[in-house]
């Protein structure tokens, strides 16, 4: 799996207490072995290990919007 900046996961309503109950993460940046991130709706900003944010996409708390203009092009 390829991290990209600028992509948007949904945080699933499970886990919204962890993220200040914001709905969005979006990827700033990608260093190395660590990701930062701003939270939706500018509820906060952070970061975390690489292998932390593919361990939340595995359990399914974060899931990828896919944005539709891209995927009509």
């Amino acid at each position: 799996m390829n991290i990209k900046d600028g992509t948007v996961y949904q945080i699933m309503d499970n886990s919204l207490g962890n993220f200040n109950s914001a709905k969005t993460l979006k990827i700033t940046s990608h260093h190395r072995s660590i990701v930062s991130f701003n939270l939706g709706n500018q509820q906060g900003y952070g970061s975390m290990p690489v292998q932390h944010l593919r361990y939340l996409l595995k359990r399914n708390y974060l899931t990828e919007l896919i944005d539709e203009r891209k995927t009509i092009n």
